[in-house]
């Protein structure tokens, strides 16, 4: 009995360990949160100076958490990396307030993608990057060359913000497909191509991006966890049972020998 009160305390203490570790790094990755979102709030608002000063200290955040360490792959330690120098170099550089804003969004968009498990912020893009493809489509379908030209800006610059975060989150095999989607849709070929061809071009990027889009729309928890919850829950309930059953047949045991012999 003894050894199984201990197995059991060692698996409640185990699951303990785990719980507690994982809202460790969510808690941490929530202060990065905010701190990106605080750079973007400044940057918003034309405080440009003040946005650096707080990217420079998400940088000094990130690496005091240990941040660095619990990422799950290079590609997310690259697009943190990246979009960050981007975002400080964008705030003193001498471009426009819109481009400014836009690559602190970028990187507020990377930080949330890591940190968020279901339904990151950028998929809430859908809306206005599918708006983009519908007003190519219709420049297509009228034959307004310069029409579709602007309408292809608008879709690859919206595409652009996003696209560091969509490849934290989906397939890569996803993503490849909306890039090549993209890169004919901007080719010289798509206008020397007869009508038909170029309907059936643009109704294969709107099913690509859709499909990224409802990718990233399920709440997908870490298999190795589940299976820890699963392996070592199984075990507390079989100690459990065991001890149970052993408690039943001790009392049955011990009332049959309260009864009086007849």
């Amino acid at each position: 009995m003894k050894r199984i009160g201990l197995a059991l305390l060692l698996s409640l203490a185990f699951l303990w360990s785990v719980s507690v570790d994982a809202a460790g790094q969510r808690s941490d990755w929530e202060k990065l949160d905010d701190i990106s979102d605080e750079a973007l709030q400044l940057a918003k608002n034309e405080r440009f100076a003040e946005a650096q000063e707080v990217l420079r200290y998400f940088s000094e955040r990130f690496f005091a958490l240990g941040a660095k360490e619990r990422l799950r792959s290079a590609d997310e330690l690259r697009a943190v990396t990246v979009t960050h120098e981007q975002a400080v170099r964008a705030m003193s550089a001498p471009i426009s307030a819109e481009d400014k804003v836009a690559a602190v969004t970028q990187f507020r968009l990377v930080v949330d993608a890591i940190h968020s498990t279901y339904q990151p912020l950028w998929s809430e893009m859908e809306p206005a990057v599918m708006e983009a493809l519908a007003a190519m489509e219709k420049a297509a379908e009228r034959g307004e060359k310069e029409a579709y030209a602007a309408a292809v800006r608008q879709l690859v610059d919206r595409y652009t913000l996003i696209e560091p975060s969509v490849k934290i989150d989906v397939p890569p095999e996803v993503a490849t497909k909306v890039d090549d989607d993209l890169e004919a849709l901007q080719a010289a070929a798509f206008w020397q191509a007869d009508e038909t061809k170029r309907r059936e071009r643009l109704s294969t990027a709107r099913h690509d991006l859709r499909a990224l889009f409802a990718g990233v729309k399920k709440d997908e928890a870490d298999p190795s966890l589940i299976w820890v919850m699963i392996s070592t829950g199984g075990m507390i309930v079989l100690t459990l049972t065991y001890v149970g059953w052993r408690k039943y047949k001790g009392e049955k045991e011990e009332k049959r020998a309260r009864q009086p012999e007849e």
